[in-house]
């Protein structure tokens, strides 16, 4: 199981697990419910191989599948409320985390194994890694060295951006796969309503102190997340820009994408501001309990 609104990386790396445990014997699903700008391409490219129509399944499949003594392995994530489902952390105790992001405090806290390393580039990296020094031979289809593969791309912006030697290391082994890099780029191709709209939100973007550009998309869009996320790295094009926020609307809430290719770390400043939204929200639940109010 990846995060919520999964991408490329989580759903990748997920199906590398899938075929070490297929290799091991062992029954192995992919939770995942997103198909949106993300993972369009690549979900319609995975569905048309017969093995995994029924390896990808939903919230309720998954809950009416997992057992006390099954395996939950997170990748991607490491974060107990962006799981893709939740609840079935209440279900197990058996839970394996895969993930490569700065460790936050809404860290899931029981797990029996971590493999954590914030210097890698992607969780899909990590996998590789799992894949390629395990005990047992390990055998790719191709379209999960591609999906392992698309996933290193990227959160490495196409190898441009946080690699190192391992980095490397794991796109040669999966090169080995005959990939085709023709169809890996397909995956991560826009329509063009959504090029135009991650257009419009980058022509709008204001530059604070030469280097920091940020925007907004103020349409409700239950894809904002998405689109917020590609302006946010089509922001970082722009000659100086080191760092990029772009801020959305949900519907039923505000969503803000970061990315940084300097030294600027966004990731701390996207948790100083759900803290204080934390903080601010706190406060105004006591104000009105203080008032009388409802409690909340």
């Amino acid at each position: 199981m990846g995060h919520l609104n999964g991408d490329i990386d989580s759903v990748g790396s997920s199906l590398g697990l899938y075929r070490f445990a297929r290799t091991l014997n062992k029954d192995a699903y992919i939770v995942n419910t997103t198909k949106g700008l993300a993972l369009g391409n690549f979900i319609e490219a995975l569905e048309e191989q017969e093995e995994y129509k029924n390896v990808i399944i939903d919230k309720n499949e998954a809950t009416a599948k997992i057992t006390p003594d099954t395996l939950l392995i997170i990748t991607d994530t490491h974060k107990k409320s962006y799981v893709e489902v939740p609840e079935l952390l209440e279900k197990t105790e058996n839970i394996v985390i895969i993930d490569h992001h700065r460790k936050s405090a809404d860290y899931i806290e029981n797990a029996i194994l971590t493999f954590h390393e914030a210097y890698a580039s992607s969780a899909s990296e990590l996998v590789t890694e799992i894949i390629e020094y395990g005990t047992n031979d390990v055998l790719l289809e191709q379209i999960e060295a591609e999906g392992l593969y698309a996933g290193i791309m990227m959160d490495t912006k196409n190898f441009t951006f946080k690699t190192g030697v391992r980095t490397f290391e794991a796109a040669a082994y999966l090169r080995k796969y005959g990939i085709d890099i023709i169809r890996v780029k397909k995956w991560f191709q826009s329509d063009l309503e959504s090029y135009n709209v991650i257009a419009d939100i980058v022509k709008k973007a204001e530059i604070i102190n030469e280097s920091i550009g940020i925007s907004e998309y103020d349409e409700k869009d239950k894809n904002a997340n998405l689109i917020c996320a590609k302006a946010a790295d089509e922001l970082l094009t722009i000659s100086n820009i080191t760092a990029s926020f772009v801020i959305g609307n949900l519907g039923d809430k505000i969503c803000i994408s970061g990315r940084s290719i300097g030294d600027i770390n966004v990731q701390i400043i996207l948790e100083k501001l759900r803290r204080r939204r934390a903080y601010y929200t706190s406060r105004s639940s006591t104000r009105r309990n203080d008032h009388g109010g409802s409690k909340t």
